[in-house]
């Protein structure tokens, strides 16, 4: 693909990529043939996502509706019909979507067009959150009401009582449950790509006990957010994302009446407090999966960009660079969040905070991108009920998408 294409031009050009998969497919070409079809839609995928973060589609009637426009270009496209005969009418994608999700998603086509299954729900292929396909009802000719729901109305409370299960299992078995730490990951992605610009939802739980639970998901939203920003891969910014949300595992091994103490820690609390970057380090590297990235941030991610901090290293070196972009978002995250010592910091206040820190213990280049894409990406609150999340069985996590 040569030069730059307009939305539509890449709508287009993503659709004639998925036709020429799909037809691949269906006559059961090579593997090899296949490998570059899968490059090629991906390569296509990646050039539409860099116009419209969050594409739709409709398949009815023999026509293609992208974002509310019909593309006349594909009015002749064979898969007009045959997607919704797979029961996919209504095709919706973020930047989530992988090579691996483009080729599973054109197997689940192929085998519904031949094994005829209904399909009649808002799915999502197993272990992967970019794609999501449907049967939508045709809209009313008259009907000029929208139908696109709010990003933040429907709130974040099962990515919160999964993360509140988590840390239990962490705390009863010392491993991190490494499937149910990805689908909440993979979950915040979803709903930070629900608008057409990118949003980063932060939650607010009404209770101290779950400052964890909260700061957590907050840091690895504004985690993941900073990464795309600055443009790092889509696995990449997966990775950062789970690093962050396991960031203070290490403090299941903290008594509650530590964490959540309302005045000045004595020495001794605050060298048991201390021990939650060591001991996060350990919980992950017990757990299955590649957990190295979350071992190391969990490690640095109270070390300053100069090595200073804890905890206390033989020789100051320079942290990983996975580690210094945490580190300022959970700075941050911290100063706008209430303590059970504290009240939450204004906005401007911790703004200012982080600029103050920028070149002694915060990464300067970090800080830099940070307070350019909130200023960009404006974070909005998400408020949850904590008395709702202890209402969940403690017994029954959500299961990974």
């Amino acid at each position: 693909m040569t030069g730059v294409l307009s939305g539509t031009e890449g709508a287009v050009t993503f659709l004639h990529a998925l036709g020429k998969l799909l037809e691949s497919g269906a006559h059961g070409e090579s593997e090899a043939g296949g490998d570059a079809l899968i490059d090629e839609i991906h390569a296509a995928l990646q050039a539409l996502l860099r116009h419209n973060a969050f594409p739709t589609f409709t398949f009815r009637l023999g026509e293609v509706e992208y974002e509310g426009e019909i593309l006349e270009e594909l009015r002749s496209w064979p898969w007009c019909s045959r997607l919704p005969a797979a029961g996919v009418e209504r095709l919706e994608i973020t930047p989530g979507t992988t090579r691996e999700d483009m080729q599973g998603f054109a197997q689940e086509v192929i085998s519904r067009l031949y094994l005829a299954d209904d399909g009649a729900a808002l799915m999502e292929l197993r272990g992967q959150s970019g794609i999501r396909y449907a049967r939508t009802a045709a809209p009313h000719a008259d009907s000029t009401e929208a139908v696109a729901p709010s990003p933040l109305s429907v709130g974040l409370e099962e990515e919160a009582a999964t993360l509140e299960w988590l840390n239990g299992e962490v705390l009863d078995h010392g491993v991190v449950p490494t499937d149910e730490s990805a689908a909440v990951v993979r979950l915040l992605s979803v709903a930070m790509h629900s608008e057409r610009e990118v949003v980063i939802p932060l939650v607010e739980l009404k209770s101290v006990d779950q400052y964890t639970t909260s700061h957590s998901m907050n840091v690895s939203c504004l985690s993941m957010a900073l990464a795309e920003y600055l443009q790092y891969s889509r696995t990449d910014v997966c990775a950062i994302g789970e690093a962050a949300l396991l960031h203070d595992v290490g403090k299941t091994r903290i008594p509650l009446e530590v964490l959540n103490k309302t005045g000045k820690l004595t020495p001794s609390e605050w060298a048991l407090m201390q021990t939650h970057t060591v001991e996060g380090a350990r919980i992950l590297l017990a757990s299955s999966g590649h957990m190295e990235l979350a071992a190391v941030v969990a490690y640095e991610h109270h070390l300053s960009w100069k090595g200073d901090g804890y905890p206390k290293l033989s020789a100051p070196r320079q942290p990983h660079p996975v580690s210094r972009l945490v580190q300022v978002c959970d700075v941050f995250d911290a100063l706008r969040t209430r303590r059970p010592f504290r009240p939450p910091w204004p906005h401007d206040r911790a703004v200012d905070y982080l600029r103050s820190k920028a070149a002694d213990t915060l990464d300067p280049e970090y800080v830099d991108a940070f307070l350019s894409m909130i200023r960009q990406w404006e974070p909005r609150q998400v408020s949850l009920d904590a008395a709702e999340l202890d209402e969940e069985p403690s017994s029954a996590p959500m299961q990974p998408a």
